[in-house]
């Protein structure tokens, strides 16, 4: 069964009538701040991790097609809109969740980055007036100014699999 998916991720899943269940997860992880190395505090001008986990616990026979993950970012919050890992890699990282990194029970789905003005990728910008926002990225690569993202992933998400979404902000 192929369906589209609209999901936020804030838990408030709206999904197409008679489609699967999914099961989504978020958590944030404090990275750094400007006062501790050993003890991160949620501080102005501190680091912070967001990831989104979305698994398809589903019977055998239920595939799942595109998927949409959108977020609210938190209105005291910077998304950083520079590449998360690698150059090129974008501002969302997607890891699929394949055992032990051998490729094997990979979730069949996966996600396009170009450039943050691209309309053709899977990775959308708000500003809270539409999908259309461009970002730009400060000095540090953060831009205040993004209120939400969109994440597109493409394929089937097979039974029994999950993969994560993960994105850095600061705190203004």
């Amino acid at each position: 069964m192929r369906a589209a998916w609209w999901i936020a991720a804030t838990l408030l899943a709206a999904t197409a009538a008679g489609a699967a269940d999914l099961t989504i997860t978020k958590s944030s992880t404090l990275v750094s701040d400007d006062l501790s190395l050993l003890n991160p505090r949620a501080l102005p001008g501190a680091v912070v991790d967001y990831a989104i986990t979305v698994r398809n616990p589903n019977p055998i026979t239920t595939v799942v097609g595109t998927e949409v993950i959108a977020d609210t970012i938190p209105p005291n919050v910077s998304l950083r809109v520079t590449d998360y890992g690698l150059p090129g890699s974008g501002p969302v990282e997607f890891a699929d969740g394949n055992l032990l990194g051998l490729g094997l029970l990979g979730t069949g789905l996966s996600m396009r980055w170009t450039a943050l003005n691209s309309t053709t990728d899977g990775i959308e910008f708000s500003n809270g007036t539409g999908w259309t926002y461009v970002p730009v990225p400060d000095a540090a690569g953060y831009d205040p100014r993004v209120r939400a993202i969109r994440v597109t992933l493409t394929g089937a998400h097979t039974t029994g699999t999950s993969y994560r979404l993960r994105f850095r902000t600061r705190i203004n």
